[in-house]
């Protein structure tokens, strides 16, 4: 059980950030707030890895497992994430977050076609349960803006996200959380200096007020250090199928917080969760 509750850290750290990204990116270009999000928790986690590892575990990678971590970051923190706000600005919020909530569900078959992955049937129908439950809290009637390449985008997004989830679930034996997801953090750094580069270039210096820098600073720090380097420790406990959805639940928490906070109750939201608890009760038999 121990393992399951860890699981379910990264799905709590992962609601709380775009909270922050939010509130930082109100008056700023996405290309900007990505990189500007990406550099502190990259500092920090380098940082943490050094004080708390040494720097012979930090870097004692394997050349294969050093490429693997920075591929890592590289498609699901740079690509997937971009490909994620894009399709937010095209489909709006709630579809995106519908649609690229299927990420468990690619992610599962992609686990048992190419590690050989061992897939229970209680495992798959949890997940189903998971992914149709989050539909259910994320979908929004008043969102009626859609369109056939936002839908595409946020399917992409969905995709590289499991690619890196992937990948990320080939390195725990190689090294320590912490070490790896420092790995993953350059390479979203460095991909992220690409387009930055041409924002930079199309749109001039981005106007930053100390409160998007602050907001952006700690939503990475929340999402991008802390949230992966659980998610990754929780792989090597419990394995990538179970890991990967428990950690998608962020909705759900999203949900609950609402409901404290603004006294609603909406129907489709309570069943969305109770789908959800389904299906991961089944995930964590």
């Amino acid at each position: 059980m121990f393992g399951e509750i860890v699981g379910l850290i990264p799905a709590i750290l992962w609601a709380i950030s775009p909270l922050f990204y939010k509130r930082g990116l109100r008056n700023l270009n996405p290309v900007f707030g990505n990189t500007i999000r990406a550099l502190p928790a990259t500092l920090l986690t380098f940082t943490m890895s050094f004080l708390l590892l040494g720097f012979d575990e930090v870097l004692h990678f394997s050349p294969q497992a050093l490429f693997a971590s920075v591929l890592s970051g590289s498609i699901g923190l740079g690509l997937g994430d971009l490909f994620y706000l894009i399709s937010i600005k095209q489909i709006g919020a709630a579809r995106a977050v519908t649609i690229t909530s299927s990420y468990p569900l690619i992610t599962l078959f992609m686990s048992y076609l190419l590690l050989g992955e061992k897939v229970d049937w209680y495992i798959g129908i949890g997940t189903l349960l998971v992914v149709l439950g989050i539909a259910l809290i994320s979908f929004n009637e008043a969102d009626s803006k859609i369109g056939f390449r936002g839908i595409v985008v946020a399917l992409l997004a969905a995709f590289f996200w499991s690619v890196s989830i992937l990948l990320a679930g080939i390195l725990p034996s190689e090294g320590h959380p912490i070490a790896v997801n420092s790995w993953r953090l350059i390479g979203l750094t460095v991909f992220s200096l690409v387009p930055f580069f041409f924002a930079y270039r199309s749109n001039g210096v981005p106007t930053l007020d100390k409160g998007s820098l602050g907001y952006l600073t700690f939503g990475g720090l929340v999402g991008l250090s802390l949230g992966w380097i659980a998610f990754i420790y929780s792989i090597g406990l419990i394995g990538l199928s179970k890991a990967t959805t428990l950690s998608s639940v962020s909705p759900v928490f999203t949900a609950v917080g609402e409901f404290i906070m603004e006294r609603r109750f909406k129907g489709r939201i309570m069943l969305g969760s109770t789908l959800t608890t389904l299906g991961i009760i089944l995930v964590t038999l």
